[in-house]
């Protein structure tokens, strides 16, 4: 099994802060994105009064962070697209006033966009997917014998 990317968890007071939870949890129609008590997929849990869990990973010398389990799903699915979309589809495909600068593929820096570097953040992302623990946004698998 290939080596995991290295990764940790960090705590934010507000999951929307992460820079892809706009662009993937949608509110319901009419309502506010950041004042919505629910969203299409369903908002992450809070880690008690520590906030909410930040999944932050490093692949290719680049920091990735992810605040749910359907943000690291999306960026594996849109970074596998050969070729990338343009942020102007993407962000034509969900309703709401942000442009296509404000997508958080367009927030990336140009060479993580290749496709060399994005083949290898896109397998390094897949392998820590697999490695997640069941209905957890964020928390790896616990090795066996670990404390």
């Amino acid at each position: 099994m290939k080596k995991l990317p290295r990764h940790w968890i960090e705590h934010i007071a507000d999951w929307r802060d992460a820079p892809m939870a706009y662009w993937v949890h949608v509110e319901p129609e009419g309502e506010d994105w950041r004042s919505a008590t629910t969203y299409q997929p369903p908002a992450p849990s809070a880690d008690g009064s520590n906030g909410f869990p930040l999944l932050c990973v490093e692949s290719e010398g680049f920091v990735l962070v992810f605040s749910s389990a359907a943000q690291l799903s999306e960026a594996i699915r849109v970074l596998s697209l050969v070729p990338l979309p343009p942020t102007r589809r993407l962000s034509a495909q969900r309703p709401g006033a942000h442009g296509p600068n404000s997508h958080w593929l367009s927030r990336l820096p140009g060479w993580v966009k290749s496709p060399k570097t994005r083949s290898r953040i896109v397998e390094d992302l897949r392998s820590l997917s697999r490695s997640m623990a069941p209905n957890n946004s964020s928390k790896p698998t616990p090795l066996r014998g670990a404390a």
